[in-house]
């Protein structure tokens, strides 16, 4: 079975949307796709996502730039688990600047993992379950630092394809 994912995640969108005037914090982005591939000497290569199919593991990196006039501050980066993949539990980027949080319910709500739930069991008393990484539905990484003019931000996380 052949997918194509590239076409749908290379985007470029705004994050912090510029005033009518242009003035203020302006974040321009990407996310792009490329598929993770083992060489003979079992080094990881990425190559081109054109073509995926089953159980291919791809890393999307979102790369943000602030285009704006003033420093940006509170910025938060979201990345889709595609449909058809599920993410690779702690391949997201991780570290002091760029804290990453988990969403199980469309991007509506993020946690940090483990993400925790709640069921209602067959008792009809509730149940607190910890998500599945193949749950996980978006990811949403809190921007530490403030993002001067002309600086940028990268992110990423690693899929397979279901």
């Amino acid at each position: 079975m052949r997918t194509s994912l590239v076409a749908v995640f290379l985007i470029v969108c705004a994050v912090v949307p510029a005033s009518a005037y242009g003035k203020g914090p302006t974040l321009a982005g990407t996310m792009e796709a490329r598929k993770i591939v083992v060489d003979g000497e079992n080094r990881e290569i990425a190559v081109s996502a054109d073509k995926v199919y089953p159980s291919d593991r791809l890393e999307y990196t979102l790369r943000y730039t602030n285009v704006g006039d003033a420093p940006a501050a509170g910025v938060n980066l979201v990345g889709p688990i595609p449909a058809g993949t599920e993410y690779l539990e702690k391949t997201a980027t991780e570290n002091r600047a760029a804290k990453a949080r988990y969403s199980i319910d469309g991007g509506t709500s993020f946690h940090e993992a483990p993400v925790h739930y709640t069921v209602v069991n067959e008792q009809g008393v509730e149940e607190r379950r910890v998500a599945t990484p193949d749950m996980y539905t978006h990811i949403m990484w809190d921007i530490a630092h403030v993002l001067e003019v002309g600086k940028e931000v990268s992110v990423s996380y690693r899929v397979r394809v279901k």
